[in-house]
């Protein structure tokens, strides 16, 4: 996906951000006090982190700092902005040469391969090269760099951990399941810790674990084109957005081309965040190539 800045000029961002143009903003509605709270920035964004309780024999400041050291992890892991992170190093790698990453770039792949199955391909990691191409562009540019798009050049292995690309030019961008993954690793970071009710937001992407402290469901407030609405999240459940505006323009992996996007704003709820992040985005690539007819360049007539 691509977006055409306010000159004309064009911005590559990650692959969620760019259509994320829609303010989602999350106020929790809890029923207790004041409930433990962290947050800071990650992944260009920010994060909150509410806890149900205190977690026994943990101060909420150590709780903090195990946030931080897991979220430092993902970002190795995942940074196209950090030259020596996995996903930049795999970038940079040859064809046909295992590039030793971390299990969570394994587990991101993994996800993403069975995103892209579910989607009909509208969900694909390797749309980097297609990101970085100046709208318009001919045909000819399109085709040469849909080459190196698709998860078929793609190999993953688990043990030991790594990834290798049977085409030179294949490049990953982890932004549209990056943050939502980040979101799980977190929460599960915390029941580790102790705790068994918690609320874990991240760019939007929010999850819940467990229930507030009268038993009754996490509730979010999401604040949008038509005001406020309500979200009930019950145990375990994930909810991420995706959204686009006419002025914007996105990319369809499968084929390369533009379409110039309605006012959309698409949810999708599931049991990870990372699988409600990636399907978001893929559902509202799907919505788009349905509804908007394909931008033709002049030379394309």
């Amino acid at each position: 996906m691509l977006l055409a800045g306010r000159n004309g000029s064009a911005m590559v961002a990650s692959m969620k951000h760019l259509v994320c143009w829609w303010l989602i903003c999350i106020s929790c509605k809890v029923v207790a006090n004041e409930l433990p709270t962290v947050a800071g920035p990650a992944m260009g964004t920010t994060y909150r982190v509410i806890l149900g309780s205190e977690l026994p024999g943990q101060t909420v400041g150590a709780v903090h700092r195990a946030i931080e050291q897991r979220i430092e992890q993902l970002e190795q892991a995942t940074s196209t902005w950090r030259k020596q992170s996995d996903v930049s190093r795999f970038n940079r790698a040859s064809a046909d040469h295992w590039v030793p990453v971390s299990k969570d770039l394994i587990a991101i792949v993994q996800i993403a391969q069975a995103v892209h199955l579910f989607s009909g391909g509208a969900f694909d990691i390797t749309i980097a090269p297609l990101l970085r191409l100046p709208q318009p562009v001919s045909p000819a540019a399109r085709e040469n760099v849909l080459r190196y798009v698709g998860m078929r050049h793609l190999d993953v292995r688990s043990d030991p951990p790594a990834l290798k690309k049977t085409k030179g030019g294949v490049e990953l961008d982890l932004g549209g399941i990056g943050p939502g993954y980040a979101v799980d690793q977190i929460g599960e970071l915390l029941l580790e810790l102790g705790s068994s009710s918690h609320l874990v937001e991240l760019g939007g992407e929010i999850r819940a674990w467990g229930y507030q402290s009268d038993n009754t469901c996490w509730t979010v407030q999401v604040r949008g084109l038509h005001g406020p609405k309500k979200r009930v999240l019950n145990p375990g459940q994930a909810l991420a957005f995706a959204s686009s505006r006419p002025d914007h323009v996105l990319i369809d992996p499968r084929t390369g081309r533009e379409a110039r996007c309605r006012y959309s704003v698409i949810s999708m709820e599931a049991s990870t965040c990372a699988e409600a992040d990636a399907k978001a985005v893929a559902r509202l690539i799907n919505a788009q190539a349905e509804h908007v007819e394909t931008v033709r360049s002049p030379a394309d007539e």
